[in-house]
């Protein structure tokens, strides 16, 4: 035989098969193989090296050395081979053929050692060997404590998660008060669960012969102190259970630990579920510094290095990315980390996402079965009965995590509820699915990449579609009655029902117009989502989803109206968000609100009626829409529909305060904010766009400015915000930023607040690619920066001015005016400052915008002093102050009565101005030191 020296009395196992070299001897379940000692040399040659390519002159030497035959006999003697080989299944190959090159032995081999009859020595064996672990010492540790009281303990986890390692890990550091050490069995390459107790007895170093193994094994063992480590038991549980069982019944000194994808079920075991390695949350990964502190981005990192990769501070975001990606699976991480210094971290995310076919084994992995991620849940799938197989398969359609009701919703069609609960459980039990709780409710996910690995089977079994078709008639069930529940539920409780579908809901709307070819499902689907886009300000979804729908219409006449109209309204109330507020927005209300009053549709009338009204208020036609709210107090007058009062009052007061009601709508809307006092997680937030308790502070504080009261004006505006922050509702966060907070502080003169709301709008915007903020934000970094001196910001400040005109947003439209007139004066820009009060008084007279007139009047008046032309200046300040007065606009009349003191100090003619503005700072809070009271008590003091 070639290569005889080479041989060493090792054992190699594959299949149902034991092939030992040094007798020539080829046994299947025990009974010999009679084939030829050529053929045996070439499967020597072969499992000598398992899933490597042996190249033909290679193999033609080791059986032939020193002859020289023709290509022929080899390929006899291969097909002789393959012949004589047992297949316990029909797609089970043990020799692959690669064209014009050689062989490759594709079967996982276990390697033995030789079968000696000896006593057993009392050296502690030699376990494989793992690299440190990382983020396990606790785990470790905890499992060692265990073992003392349990003695038979289970380690149970899905495909790659580590088991084999912690075991290893754990049996390191037991060893040393063993006496008699410890001993290491792999089970993996034993398909005949008859074999499990002479696989230990070969591992002990005993005649594995004997008639009664198991009897042998419990005499041999009788005075040991030893650990005895079953690794890989999943494919032959029942056996080893009962084998283990019988020994830790029968040895009080022995200890076992158990690896499986499912617990043995023993009488004394102990299993303990092995969880992935902790990832950072999606969004956490901002922080670089707490990335790393994370098991599996620093298993990730730390595996990478050895393979010349170098990690910069930059990368981790992505790094965590993939981490999560990778479901902290530390095989699948183990087999990424050479990719890195080969794709970097964004190309080999972006590959990751797409599939799991790059986690190849780079030739380092513990064992040929774990080459691929993708092998190991070949391995538990192949143990699987056909029913669970195929439930796991239809499983794969789900994106995040569901509960029992919703896996007998989507696969009822495979079996009764009953079966499918029974199978699920099976399913969980074998680590193929991840469990959890959460209020109280048992749920279930597909780690990434079994799901990856169950989709292909999906498809492969040709049941893609059936299974797709369910899985969107199931979600359309469902938010069809969240809808419903919408209305009574609160928001805590219906976003923890319905939120996390969103990633399905995108899949099964993608579906049924793509490959499922159902329009109408898809359009069904799509207005049945409406609700759960709302509450969670996902614009960019119904822009995109919506508008789909809606040009699908046309194709499905039979469609109920009731569909076209809430993707109408849904459209309507997305046009409102996009930034311009021109001719489209007025058009697509008009037909909500036409289809609402055709179906008799009450809730849409006062739908669409509010978000038409709001639209109105933001493009500054204010008195359009205060008259288009009386119409709404007969409608729900005549309906009894009171649910809406607040909500018209809102508005209402809003927009006459606007108009100049300064007063009574500062009043009444105080008032509302009493009787809505309480953040509450009520249902339907987003019925009218905007969260009610926001809603009011965001316009309450803006307002509660203007009358004077400065203190509480900053108080009620960051209430708003932080309300809309804990309901995480993000159009409310950007509302009561955009309009209430940062204009607050901008005219309390905090900047610096000013700019750490402006960073927090953007990244909201950002977050929800909502188009009506992003010209607010120009303005607003641009009014900082000029009162940082950056005299450039005045002709960006000016540029927002033209965005807000173009787009026709024109809410604040005067008062921004004045702010960019301040700017320009602070910075000698008289012909922009003088531009800037002309225009803002003309629309103030145009719209009936009276307000801030007050202000416009005062930079008027400054404007008249910059020109030297004070008896004139004077004058208008006097009007200013006079307005301010007739309005109930204290703040404007202090601004006001400051710039005329100011005039009469410079002049001389004091003539009781001074009097006026002490009069007028009287009335603030002079403990708050907002920018106009300052200046106020400055020009006091100059007395």
């Amino acid at each position: 035989m070639g290569w005889s020296d080479s041989t060493d009395g090792r054992i190699f196992c594959f299949g149902e098969c034991r092939f030992i070299p040094d007798r020539q001897l080829l046994l299947h379940r025990g009974v010999p193989i009679h084939v030829g000692a050529r053929a045996l040399d070439l499967l020597h040659a072969l499992v000598r090296r398992p899933g490597d390519l042996v190249g033909k002159d290679e193999l033609i030497r080791f059986a032939w050395p020193n002859i020289f035959v023709h290509e022929a006999n080899l390929k006899v003697n291969i097909a002789a081979l393959r012949r004589a080989l047992p297949r316990g299944q029909p797609d089970l190959n043990y020799i692959a053929t690669v064209p014009g090159r050689g062989y490759r032995f594709v079967a996982p081999v276990r390697v033995l050692g030789p079968p000696v009859e000896a006593v057993l020595p009392d050296a502690v064996r030699e376990l494989p060997v793992v690299p440190v672990l990382i983020g396990r010492d606790e785990i470790t540790a905890e499992i060692v404590d265990t073992l003392a009281e349990t003695r038979l303990l289970t380690i149970v986890g899905p495909a790659g998660v580590g088991k084999t390692s912690i075991a290893i890990a754990t049996a390191r550091h037991v060893r040393e008060r063993l006496k008699d050490g410890v001993c290491f069995v792999d089970l993996a390459a034993i398909e005949d669960p008859h074999l499990v107790a002479p696989a230990i007895a070969i591992a002990l170093g005993l005649d594995s012969n004997l008639v009664n193994v198991l009897a042998g094994l419990v005499e041999t063992l009788r005075d040991r102190d030893m650990l005895l480590v079953l690794d890989n038991c999943e494919h032959v549980l029942s056996v080893t259970a009962a084998v283990a069982d019988h020994l830790n019944h029968a040895l009080p000194r022995l200890l076992i630990v158990a690896t499986s994808r499912e617990p043995l079920r023993c009488r004394r075991e102990s299993a303990y579920r092995l969880a992935p390695l902790r990832c950072p949350s999606e969004g956490s990964e901002a922080d670089t510094a707490a990335a790393m502190s994370f098991p599996a981005v620093e298993l990730l990192v730390r595996r990478a290095e050895i393979h010349g990769y170098r990690m910069n501070q930059t990368d981790l975001p992505v790094l965590a990315a993939i981490s999560r990606r990778l479901d902290g699976i530390a095989l699948a991480i183990e087999l990424a980390a050479p990719r890195l210094s080969v794709d970097g971290p964004s190309a080999l995310l972006s590959l990751l996402e797409h599939s799991f076919e790059p986690l190849a084994s780079q030739g380092d992995a513990a064992t040929p079965r774990h080459m691929t991620l993708m092998a190991t849940l070949d391995w538990s799938y192949r143990l699987l009965p056909q029913h669970e197989a195929r439930l796991l398969r239809h499983l794969s359609v789900f994106s995040g995590t569901f509960v029992l009701e919703d896996a007998v919703g989507v696969c009822g069609h495979l079996a009764a509820a009953e079966d499918v609960a029974a199978w699920l459980e099976s399913l969980a039990a074998r680590s193929l699915l991840a469990v959890s709780y959460h209020a109280g409710r048992r749920r279930y996910r597909l780690l990434d990449s079994t799901r990856s690995f169950a989709g292909e089977r999906l498809r492969t079994h040709e049941e893609h579609q059936t299974a797709m078709a369910a899985y969107a008639r199931y979600l359309l069930v469902l938010f069809e009655q969240a809808e419903v529940e919408w209305n009574w539920r609160t928001r805590e409780d219906w976003t923890a029902r319905y939120g996390h579908w969103g990633i399905d809901l995108r899949r099964a709307i993608d579906w049924s117009f793509g490959d499922g070819s159902d329009v109408e499902l898809g359009v069904r689907v799509t207005a049945a989502a409406i609700p759960l886009w709302g509450e969670l300000s996902s614009i960019s979804e119904i822009r995109t989803r919506v508008g789909k729908a809606l040009d699908a219409l046309d194709s499905l006449p039979g469609l109920r109206p009731m569909l076209r109209m809430k993707l109408v309204a849904a459209h309507a109330q997305n046009v409102n968000f996009s930034g311009n507020l021109g001719p489209e927005v007025q058009t697509a209300w008009q037909e909500a609100l036409r289809l609402a009053e055709e179906l008799g549709q009450v809730e849409y009338r006062l739908r669409t009626t509010i978000g038409w009204v709001g639209a109105k208020t933001f493009a500054g036609r204010h008195r359009e829409a205060v008259s288009m709210l009386a119409g709404l107090r007969s409608i729900i007058a005549a309906e009894s529909e009171h649910s809406a009062a607040p909500d018209i009052s809102r508005l209402e007061l809003i927009n006459r305060f606007y108009c100049g009601e300064i007063r009574s709508a500062v009043a009444g809307l105080r008032l509302l904010a009493r009787e809505h006092a309480m953040v509450a997680n009520r249902s339907r937030t987003s019925r009218f766009q905007l969260d009610r308790f926001v809603g009011i502070r965001s316009y309450l504080g803006p307002m509660l400015w203007v009358i004077g009261e400065h203190h509480q004006a900053l108080s009620v505006a960051q209430e708003g915000v932080a309300a809309a922050a804990a309901i995480d509702h993000k159009i409310s966060h950007m509302h009561s930023l955009g309009l209430g907070a940062i204009s607050v502080s901008i005219w309390c003169g905090f900047f610096d607040l000013a700019q750490d709301q402006v960073r927090m709008l953007a990244a909201q915007t950002s977050f929800c690619q909502v188009d009506t903020w992003p010209p607010f934000l120009r303005f607003y970094q641009a009014t900082i920066d000029a009162t940082d001196g950056d005299s450039d910001a005045i002709d960006r400040m000016r540029e927002g001015i033209d965005e807000f005109r173009a787009r026709d947003l024109k809410i604040h439209f005067p008062i921004h005016l004045a702010m960019l007139a301040q700017a320009a004066l602070s910075h000698g820009r008289i012909d922009a400052a003088r531009a800037a009060v002309e225009e803002a008084l003309d629309y103030a007279e145009d719209g009936g915008e009276r307000w801030c007139t007050a202000e416009l009047l005062r930079l008027h008046g400054m404007l008249r002093w910059r020109e030297g032309d004070m008896p004139k200046a004077q004058e208008v300040l006097r009007e200013a102050v006079r307005v301010a007065r007739q309005y109930g606009a204290l703040s404007f009349e202090l601004r006001a009565a400051t710039s005329l003191a100011e005039l009469s100090l410079q002049t001389g003619r004091r003539d009781g101005a001074m009097a006026q503005l002490a009069a007028v700072y009287q009335q603030f809070n002079s403990s708050f030191q907002s920018a106009d009271v300052v200046a106020a008590r400055r020009v006091l003091g100059s007395l």
